[in-house]
């Protein structure tokens, strides 16, 4: 939380022979580097290193980069498994009530009458709306990220306060 950098996705292999690289898009979108002039790429245990956007495009589910610098495959096979990321400073505000994924990852969350479910783990992408994955001692739940199931997010609390609906609890227990 309060990281000065968003998670964009990670490098999962080289493209090509000319240094271009596979992004896999965390649920962030990496539209966002389409528009932007440079990245961060960090490697496990590595410092960040910034880069000059050349050129974003979709492939699929992925994302093509060339970045400036990045010529050969030899050059790319090098940064797979880099983490892509972008300074927050540079990320667009968004609108009130929105939050970027990578903010919401590590929220408790509680319910309205401060039973503790556990820890926003992950979210999934339905088309409809995300579903928030949230990790407790010895369960899961699968929360729809909508207005009626959460009530407040609280950044600087890392909580997320949601309303169970009827058989919610029951229902997504794994």
């Amino acid at each position: 939380m309060g990281l000065s950098h968003l998670v964009l996705g990670k490098i999962s292999k080289a493209w090509g022979l000319k240094g271009e690289l596979k992004v896999q898009s965390c649920a962030d979108s990496i539209v966002m580097a389409a528009g932007l002039s440079t990245v961060c790429l960090k490697g496990a245990g590595s410092d960040l290193v910034e880069y000059t956007v050349e050129q974003v495009r979709q492939a699929g589910s992925a994302w093509i980069l060339r970045l400036r610098g990045v010529q050969t495959i030899e050059q790319a096979e090098r940064l797979v498994g880099c983490e892509l990321l972008l300074p927050r400073s540079a990320a667009p505000i968004l609108p009130e009530g929105t939050y970027y994924q990578a903010d919401l990852i590590g929220l408790r969350v509680v319910t309205e009458e401060g039973r503790k479910l556990g820890r926003i783990v992950g979210i999934l992408e339905t088309g409809a709306n995300d579903v928030y994955v949230v990790h407790g001692e010895g369960s899961e739940w699968l929360l729809p990220a909508t207005r009626e199931v959460v009530r407040t997010v609280d950044l600087a609390r890392e909580i997320m306060l949601v309303r169970l609906l009827e058989g919610m609890i029951e229902a997504e227990a794994v």
